[in-house]
């Protein structure tokens, strides 16, 4: 009894310690400066970084030019070091291959492609239908030393989808990671499709290598491709920088894929622009990433090539959801590239954990986060304080415990959840901005520690605010459209002049569709979308995916999607429940929660839910037309398998929208009897 309540006066004195101590160092040094953008047209309000006012950074200056060329420096920097790691087990080691390896092997590929009868030219297209794994990686690499361009084709685009990317690119060779893509592709084949060889990562069946020949199509393992390349090697046919590098088609959340045209020129200003002004381009510190995002996306793809520029080291996660924090132990990454959506998960959990320590663990939770936020304002990243040893050591050792920067884009954090992140990973973090159309990234913050902020533009963007009359947002008032005119954007729409006349105005300006505003600093915040929209039946415009957001942070809640009509004057939603949760509180109410509902628990249960959706809603500020009035519970999670969710983890709206159709017009039927 005595020595459990030595141990805790101990433990509350070397908190207080920690505390003043903390206090003490903050009331010494003045909070950093968040770098802020500066205006060049006070007109038009145009504004650029400011060390590049004048004049925006010249590419001619870079020492590589096009994508092959970055392959080659980072064999020149780290020959024998390793390029790619992997491991199809969390039984297994990573394994890897070196920088000389990696060049070797594309070199098989590319030749053995060119020996299947493809044109080493930049008018030939490549097709890879794969997740992201170290055969893709090799795949993607394999066809710029013969100046081929690569197109990512994915799933989650639905079957249309892909079928349009096949046949708008008239690809001739397909390399495929399963049996079920390979028989898809083979039945898929007809006269609108050029597809003439598979490449399968995996052995094909008799059976599937029969229907292939019935359909006039060359079938066979990446192995053999390989053997045909290493036994009749091509010379290489480098690029050049005004090139097609890459077919990049977005996962618009309407209508039929957008293939992005990126040219060398356009990735290398992009990636060095972001590199540069978010300090990752010292090649004397050796960089380590875990991709688990798709390579058919920007951020997973640039994310990869900007490292191999490094000499860094690419390891590729399982493909397993449920044993990607292991890859991210096991593997030791340097550098955590995060989506939102992980971040949330992370912060979900260590809030879980913290109900069953009661509000003596909150408080102190709460204290410890404004203690090293206060220390990181100042530019103090210690990872070895006594905050750390309570709270945050475990979070980071689950990451590897060598995290020295991190960097979340695809979406804004929520302040909460971003605060949560920096504390608990204590090191340079950035959110970034960009959309595959501004190729890497186009914003990012830089000594700017408030929640939500993506910065100012990379020394290679202008940007400026244009107005939006019918939200009410003018450039004059700092908040409107953000439009971006630079070398690092991208060159149009593949065969879809309409759409890039709209994407791109007469002047130049990319219009990215998001709403951004200055903050006092002159940084970016993102904090409204142009479009995914529903104007109500009395006029009001509302923003489904600001509402998701909030809601988002329910804990009934695992998933949301919020819908609305122009003929009704109310928003309604779909709720996943997060299943953990639900078993807490049934528990807590003394009631036992079966798989199948009955119609009188399932009602209220929608009512404590709808309540708590509520809650949270007026909690942050919605305004009650954009609170949802009516709900329904779904059993089917949204993901990318199933085509309601985009590699970046964001609801396809178009595609569950048309799924749960009938659904919506049931609860609005419901809500009007």
């Amino acid at each position: 009894m005595c020595i459990g309540i030595i141990t805790g006066v101990v433990i509350v004195v070397s908190i207080l310690m920690e505390y003043f101590f903390s206090l003490f160092k903050i009331l010494l040094k003045r909070p950093l400066s968040p770098t802020g953008a500066q205006e060049i047209d006070a007109e038009e309000h145009i504004y650029a970084h400011p060390k590049y006012a004048k004049q925006l950074m010249d590419p001619r200056t870079f020492d590589v030019q096009t994508i092959y060329e970055i392959l080659l420096n980072g064999l020149r920097l780290s020959g024998d070091r390793p390029q790619f790691s992997y491991r199809y087990s969390s039984n297994e080691k990573f394994k890897s291959y070196t920088y000389k390896q990696v060049f070797e092997i594309i070199k098989e590929i590319g030749s053995g492609a060119v020996r299947t009868g493809l044109e080493p030219s930049n008018e030939t297209f490549v097709g890879i239908y794969s997740s992201a794994s170290v055969n893709y990686a090799l795949c993607l690499y394999s066809t710029w030393p013969y100046s081929m361009i690569p197109v990512g084709i994915y799933d989650s685009l639905g079957r249309d989808g892909v079928k349009f990317i096949i046949t708008q690119t008239r690809v001739e060779l397909v390399f495929a990671d399963d049996l079920t893509r390979v028989k898809n592709l083979i039945e898929w084949k007809d006269e609108t499709i050029a597809l003439k060889t598979i490449v399968s990562f995996v052995e094909p069946t008799d059976e599937l290598v029969q229907s292939a020949h019935d359909k006039g199509i060359q079938l066979m393992t990446l192995d053999k491709l390989r053997e045909i390349g290493r036994n009749n090697p091509v010379e290489v046919v480098p690029p050049k920088p005004n090139d097609m590098a890459l077919i990049m088609y977005t996962s618009g959340s309407t209508g039929e894929p957008k293939g992005c045209i990126i040219s060398h020129e356009t990735f290398i200003c992009s990636m060095l622009g972001v590199a540069s002004a978010i300090d990752i381009l010292d090649p004397s510190r050796i960089t380590r990433v875990l991709n688990y995002m798709p390579l058919a996306h920007m951020f997973g793809c640039g994310t990869v090539i900007a490292i191999s520029y490094l000499g860094g080291e690419i390891g590729f996660w399982q493909g397993k959801v449920e044993k990607l924090v292991e890859d991210f132990h096991d593997f030791q990454p340097t550098l955590l590239t995060m989506v939102p959506r992980l971040l949330n998960k992370l912060y979900d959990k260590v809030r879980l954990e913290l109900r069953k320590k009661g509000m003596a663990g909150r408080v102190l939770f709460q204290l410890a986060i404004k203690s090293k936020l206060a220390l990181i304002r100042r530019g103090d990243f210690s990872q070895n304080t006594l905050w750390d040893k309570i709270m945050f050591e475990k979070i980071r050792q689950s990451f590897g415990g060598k995290v020295n920067r991190v960097i979340s884009t695809s979406a804004p954090l929520s302040p909460e959840v971003c605060r949560f992140s920096r504390a608990a990973f204590s090191c340079f973090f950035v959110e970034c901005y960009g959309q595959t159309e501004c190729v890497v990234g186009c914003t990012q913050s830089v000594n700017d520690f408030e929640a939500g902020a993506t910065g100012i533009p990379t020394p290679l963007n202008y940007l400026k605010l244009v107005d939006v009359p019918e939200k009410n947002y003018y450039a004059k008032d700092g908040v409107g459209e953000i439009c971006l005119k630079s070398p690092a954007v991208f060159k149009g729409y593949l065969k879809d002049e309409a759409k890039t006349r709209e994407a791109i105005d007469e002047q130049g300006w990319l219009h990215t569709g998001d709403i951004g505003r200055w903050t006092p600093h002159k940084t970016m915040q993102i904090v409204d979308r142009k479009k995914n929209m529903y104007k109500l039946s009395q006029g009001e415009y509302v923003a489904p995916e600001k509402i998701e957001d909030v809601y988002s942070r329910s804990r009934f809640i695992a998933q949301v999607f919020v819908h609305g009509d122009s003929l009704e004057s109310v928003l309604v939603a779909v709720v996943l429940l997060n299943d953990e949760y639900i078993k807490q509180w049934a528990t807590n109410e003394g009631l036992a929660v079966q798989e199948t509902l009955s119609s009188e628990m399932e009602k209220k249960l929608k009512q404590v839910v709808l309540d708590d959706m509520v809650r949270e809603g007026k909690k942050r500020g919605l305004m009650s037309f954009e609170q949802v009035r009516a709900i329904e519970f779904i059993k089917e999670p949204f993901t990318i398998e199933n085509g309601l969710l985009t590699p970046t983890f964001k609801a396809r709206r178009y595609a569950v929208e048309k799924r749960y159709n009938e659904l919506f017009k049931k609860i609005y039927k419901t809500l009007n009897a």
